[in-house]
């Protein structure tokens, strides 16, 4: 009878946090903008926008609860000031609506580096505050910025590269170019616990921290899977290293271990901007060229879909006619019904080929999106 009435005064501390239902208006806005671009430029959206919310619980909240067992276990205890300290930040963070924040790193450097300061910036009202949030050691810092990365990295390659949005912007050059937004939100409640408070005589309080992760990157220079491996690999090494400072720390004293803490959130940001650059300095997958119609997405249940044709790969000839982007494509459709021979450039230069029966409820294009201009000229396209 305990466990549950701790269990439903968690659930009432995650339903009662701030953070907790601003996240889920952060994901209602990305959601919709994004439906919004994919029909100002291809005239169809990509997948529904319930889709945002499948992946915002699954395969997150499995992580959550493994790495919540692992708190629970440790008896991770902060105190109630820290706690309403970092709902405040991170649901600042949050009110950007922008997911490559979302992370628990920005609340943490700040929160760190106030403590840090403590003998040396004069906090004036705030003192017994702050001093209430030394009190939190800074391995709860380390084992939080572990679990959070280790589970963002298994997301990352796990999850990430799962119906990606097709976009397109524009080169320095003025030249229409295609490319992937991987731009999602996944929840990751976490277990800690607090003093006893509210009048509870418990000898520890559970609180659920509503913790989302996010990640925001454009694919241009490789297809989205190869970019968020990468980066899933850096975290990964970052969420080990953070993790074993916390599991040393039960046997050695480290010397200057909080600068080193200090020093992987900073990495943190500095490998997205890594891979970020040599993604802007690759030639770009998505670009029309002489190869035909580039394909930079199929819609779901389409006959492009059914085909198999893969983003990044051309479609080069119908039925012997030589394309030269989508609208030559559909031209060549309507001359070569019922039916249909593609030649297609795969990734690696080869040429395929892919055979299909047309039937009058097909979709525009057979649901293929290629590289080209907008279908709405008042889009704004993002420059790289």
């Amino acid at each position: 009878m305990e466990v549950v009435r701790m269990g439903v005064t968690a659930l009432l501390t995650l339903l009662g946090s701030p953070l907790f239902w601003v996240t889920l208006v952060a994901l209602t806005y990305i959601s919709l903008t994004r439906v919004k671009r994919e029909r100002a430029m291809f005239r169809s959206r990509r997948r529904s926008p319930k889709s945002e919310w499948r992946h915002f619980i699954w395969p997150s909240l499995l992580l959550a609860v493994l790495s919540s067992a692992v708190t629970i276990l440790l008896e991770t205890t902060i105190t109630f000031e820290w706690a309403v300290s970092f709902t405040i930040l991170y649901t600042l963070v949050v009110l950007t609506m922008h997911p490559r924040f979302f992370n628990p790193v920005l609340p943490l450097l700040v929160l760190f580096g106030v403590v840090l300061l403590r003998d040396v910036v004069a906090y004036g009202a705030l003192r017994d505050w702050v001093a209430a949030l030394a009190q939190v050691d800074w391995t709860v810092y380390a084992l939080t910025f572990g679990l959070v990365t280790l589970a963002e990295a298994i997301l990352l390659r796990w999850n990430g590269p799962k119906e990606t949005s097709p976009t397109l912007i524009l080169s320095k050059r003025g030249q229409f170019i295609g490319g992937h937004v991987v731009k999602r939100i996944w929840f990751f409640p976490l277990v800690v616990f607090v003093p006893p408070m509210f009048g509870l005589d418990w000898p520890m309080v559970p609180i659920i921290l509503p913790i989302p992760i996010g990640v925001s990157l454009l694919s241009t220079g490789a297809l989205p899977g190869t970019l968020l491996a990468r980066l899933s690999n850096y975290r990964a090494v970052l969420a080990l290293i953070a993790l074993g400072l916390f599991g040393l720390s039960y046997t050695f004293e480290i010397p200057y271990v909080d600068y080193v803490v200090l020093t992987l959130f900073v990495l943190y940001e500095l490998g997205l901007q890594w891979i970020k650059r040599e993604n802007r300095g690759t030639t770009p997958v998505f670009i029309n060229g002489n190869r035909g119609a580039v394909i930079v997405d199929t819609l779901p249940n389409s006959p492009g879909e059914a085909m198999q044709l893969i983003p990044g790969e051309s479609i080069y000839k119908v039925n012997g006619t030589v394309i030269t982007g989508g609208h030559s494509f559909y031209e060549a459709l309507q001359q070569h019904k019922p039916y249909i021979k593609l030649e297609v450039l795969n990734l690696n230069g080869d040429i395929r080929f892919v055979q299909r029966a047309m039937y009058e409820t097909d979709p525009h294009e057979l649901g293929i999106l290629f590289v080209g201009e907008p279908t709405s000229p008042r889009v704004r396209l993002r420059k790289l």
